[in-house]
């Protein structure tokens, strides 16, 4: 079974339409989920359902850099702002051939936190808006 260290994994940003990675991050989370439609009869044992919708949301924490001004700035002003970003996740890093998952997103949670013997971290919430589209990456 073959097995991948997080340690090369990125989340980026769209800044001017270039994807910008998120410089010093601890870690992230992409989550989806299928809903469902009960349409379950009184006459019926067993439950049936229809397949309802797809969301997804996510997460990811950063430690606090003042000089990445550029994806600080994007995701800040989309948190303030109710704008959207195009997020890009790759499991395996960037590399030809290697996966990344796309999707626009709002910024629902912009947290920073300090605490003694600790980075100054910031913690960010997103929820996706629309599909997301998996594609192999062509260019390293």
């Amino acid at each position: 079974m073959g097995k991948i260290a997080a340690k090369n994994s990125l989340i980026m940003i769209e800044v001017s339409d270039t994807p910008t990675a998120l410089m010093a991050c601890k870690d992230w989370a992409l989550n989806t989920s299928r809903g469902t439609i009960d349409v379950s009869t009184i006459d019926s044992e067993w439950k049936e359902f229809l397949t309802g919708q797809v969301s997804a949301d996510g997460s990811a924490t950063v430690i606090y850099d003042p000089t990445d001004t550029a994806v600080q700035t994007a995701i800040e002003t989309a948190m303030w702002e109710g704008t959207i970003v195009t997020m890009h996740l790759r499991p395996e890093g960037t590399g030809s051939g290697k996966p990344d998952y796309e999707l626009d997103a709002l910024i629902t949670g912009w947290n920073i936190t300090g605490a003694t013997e600790d980075a100054i971290s910031i913690a960010i919430s997103f929820t996706g808006t629309g599909k997301i589209t998996k594609t192999s990456q062509t260019t390293v």
